[in-house]
């Protein structure tokens, strides 16, 4: 029988100091660290780490550590590359916003300063991943953070620690951005796309296996969670999958068997569920919400058409408004009542990230290879797509999850510019394309 999460849980905390000391010598750990502590959530975990700002001392550290290891802020602070660009703009119009706000001090509270921790968060990736080494780095921490946070949901699931809904027992989290069954699910779904993309890129070394089996245990979480936003998730990482594939026949064929197996495995109180979701605003409130809240987000921006209420400010302008205080539970809704036609730059800012990634994806397809970096960038893409898919049941627009997918982007192209590699390919495609 394996331990259980709370027999074990002080491992994190001692990982994350020892992964901060480690950043002075390779500032890739620290960010690792940093990811953890976003992740689980430590203050709330254990309340001393709370009261000491432990989450605060860390990005010091990490921040502190980067210029000592090598690393350099120009790489993000940096206006020649676009990315770059488009988040710092996207960081101005933030912070605008929180100014004139519905609720200034809630707008910072709930939205200003969680956008500048996932900026400084998107600074430490960028300035940190500057050779293959750090990214691989950097993909292990990621990946066996999400396993962890599956990790406690999943074992609890078997020993009988769930929590009862209408259509079965379903696993929950307890701490950090996994609270609860529906953001378990979104956390796990989410990394999916990476893990899975990444394990193909190990092919024959020995770690593809377990790559594999972390996916695999991700999958399982998923479905205890039995988050009907989860579901359409999986559907949407099968259709990455099978989109990339070099058969798309045969890989749409395998989704659809995956999908289906999926839905079996979760009973038939829940596939009768996931048909409520085409219920719309007619249905309970759960499904209801999730459409309401895109309806009230084109309300908010009809009031507020420049700079929308505040960026974090959607549930005070929906008590103000609406005389109900609650999320938007619909990125859609979120980005149009926080941001109003000022939301477009978020939009950019995505589909830059996007963008970019082909481009880069192009250096292979040029000399007709599927490189370690061609399936990494792959995986942000369907990445990007599967968050935007669910993000119509869940409000989403200032999470690590983009700011950690345009990082890894970015620290592809700067490993891409600091190696010989691709010689003459590499100048050649910055020439014609960039």
């Amino acid at each position: 029988m394996l331990p259980a999460a709370e027999q074990i849980q002080i491992i994190l905390p001692v990982a994350c100091v020892v992964l901060l000391v480690m950043s002075f010598k390779r500032s890739v750990f620290g960010v690792v660290a940093y990811f953890v502590i976003l992740n689980a959530k430590l203050g709330d975990m254990y309340p001393v780490l709370g009261a000491i700002r432990f989450e605060l001392v860390a990005a010091l550290v990490v921040l502190a550590s980067i210029p000592v290891a090598g690393g350099r802020f120009s790489d993000a602070l940096s206006g020649k590359n676009r990315l770059n660009k488009s988040l710092w703009l996207l960081f101005f119009v933030g912070m605008v916003s929180v100014v004139q706000s519905v609720s200034p001090s809630v707008s910072w509270d709930l939205g200003g300063y969680n956008l500048l921790k996932m900026t400084c968060f998107y600074v430490m990736v960028v300035a940190s991943v500057r050779e293959e080494k750090d990214l691989r780095i950097l993909l292990w921490g990621v990946g066996l953070v999400t396993c962890w946070i599956a990790y406690e949901p999943v074992t609890n699931y078997f020993r009988g620690v769930v929590n009862e809904q209408g259509y079965g027992d379903v696993a929950v989290g307890r701490f950090g951005v996994a609270t609860g069954h529906v953001a378990l699910a979104n956390t796990l779904v989410q990394m999916l796309p990476l893990v899975v993309l990444w394990g193909m890129a190990q092919k024959g070394h020995w770690s593809q296996k377990l790559i594999y089996a972390m996916a695999v245990f991700l999958v399982i979480g998923v479905i205890l969670t039995k988050s009907r936003g989860g579901f359409v998730g999986l559907a949407s990482v099968g259709f990455g999958l099978a989109w990339i594939s070099k058969n798309r026949a045969k890989g749409f064929l395998l989704a659809g068997i995956f999908l289906g197996v999926c839905l079996m495995a979760s009973g038939d109180d829940f596939t009768s569920r996931i048909a409520t979701i085409g219920d719309g605003v007619f249905a309970n409130r759960s499904t209801s919400d999730r459409y309401l809240g895109l309806v009230n987000g084109i309300s908010m921006m009809i009031k507020r058409p420049l700079l929308g209420v505040g960026i974090g400010a959607y549930p005070e302008a929906r008590s103000q408004f609406f005389n109900y205080w609650f999320y938007s539970h619909n990125l859609y809704g979120e980005l149009l009542g926080e941001l109003g036609l000022a939301s477009v730059v978020w939009f950019y800012w995505i589909f830059a990230v996007f963008r970019r990634s082909s481009q880069l994806k192009a250096i292979d397809e040029l000399k007709n290879q599927r490189s370690f970096y061609w399936w990494i960038l792959s995986a942000v893409q369907i990445g990007l797509f599967v968050r935007l898919v669910i993000g119509n049941f869940s409000h989403c627009a200032f999470i690590w999850y983009w700011f950690l997918m345009a990082g890894l982007v970015v620290g592809i192209e700067n490993i891409l510019n600091n190696s010989n590699v691709n010689g003459d390919v590499l100048e050649s495609f910055k020439k014609g394309v960039r």
